[in-house]
């Protein structure tokens, strides 16, 4: 009996012994600690969006603006803003139009309007040193088949041409030739289907104000056109009046030529105006200076040979007298 008590105490000692022994399993169980607890990795924010509003509208100026090198100006009123030419460039491209022949200088809008919105109409400012033009030139405006001309020009050119919105016109007081140009089917070009020109003469070149915009805004890029125009001046010795024939180019391009784009094939002959009778004569380039000089001359040295000739007659009478 106490034999077999003995043998129940050792069984039940080495049960109670086993069980922690196999409870982690075979091998080295490690320190009996509890695991970490298991963490998700942290997650990188996307990055964020580029911004989809525009950019500022960019802002112009007012005032006297010095424009080039040949003494151009524009006095810009407040009403007005005076952008960059990088600015006119811009907007000469989202308008799907060419840019005016010569220098661009700059964009003229009205204050308050936001040059990069697509019914935004302005003006590009430029100038080309093309020489003094002729006014004399400008009948050849009233032919017959001058549309017909400046529409084959415009294939050359490259540049759509639906018709004459406003037949161009040629002011001999200032001097300075307008037109209105049809460039598009109307609401075609992005809305851009009207380009109304200015080219304002001076003794050295032509400066232009180019307007850009749709049909419908016509009536407000003719009414302010005239207020346009008197911003931009040349200087004194600058002007088409201050021409000086025995020693400024005469240009190439006739008035219709600035209407076409197109320069005459030959140099072109100078006209000059009697401002007495109103008469016109002809001379070649700047020789027309000397012109007075050489009559003079050619009337002294006539009078000179007369009096030769009747002081030798004189002699030979005495002469025969003796």
């Amino acid at each position: 009996m106490r034999k077999n008590l003995t043998r129940a105490m050792l069984a039940a000692l080495a049960l109670f012994i086993a069980v922690p022994a196999y409870a982690d399993g075979p091998g080295d169980g490690g320190p009996n600690e509890a695991a970490p607890p298991v963490r998700a990795a942290p997650t990188t924010p996307p990055p964020a969006a580029p911004s989809t509003q525009p950019t500022a509208a960019p802002e112009g100026r007012s005032g006297v603006i010095p424009l080039g090198n040949d003494g151009l100006s524009l006095n810009v009123p407040a009403s007005y803003r005076f952008y960059s030419a990088a600015e006119a460039r811009a907007y000469l491209q989202r308008a799907n139009q060419q840019a005016p022949s010569g220098e661009i200088y700059g964009l003229l809008a009205r204050n308050g309007q936001d040059i990069r919105a697509p019914d935004t109409w302005a003006t590009v400012v430029s100038y080309d040193a093309i020489g003094y033009v002729q006014p004399e030139t400008a009948s050849g405006l009233s032919d017959a088949n001058f549309e017909t001309s400046v529409r084959d020009a415009r294939q050359t050119q490259s540049r759509r041409f639906e018709g004459f919105a406003t037949a161009p016109s040629f002011n001999a007081e200032a001097p300075y030739v307008v037109w209105a140009e049809r460039v598009a089917a109307p609401g075609g070009a992005g809305g851009k289907d009207l380009r109304y020109e200015q080219k304002i003469m001076g003794r050295n070149g032509v400066a232009g104000m180019t307007s850009i915009g749709s049909a419908d805004q016509q009536p407000a890029i003719a009414a302010a056109a005239t207020e346009l125009r008197a911003m931009l001046s040349f200087p004194q010795g600058k002007r088409h009046a201050d021409f000086q024939a025995a020693s400024d180019t005469v240009s190439n391009y006739s008035v219709p030529g600035l209407v076409t784009g197109v320069p005459t094939a030959q140099a072109q002959t100078l006209v000059e105006r009697d401002t007495k009778t109103g008469a016109g004569q002809t001379a070649f380039g700047g020789l027309s200076g000397y012109f007075p000089w050489i009559a003079l001359g050619v009337i002294v040295l006539a009078g000179a040979g007369y009096l030769l000739m009747r002081r030798r007659d004189d002699d030979e009478e005495e002469y025969d007298e003796a």
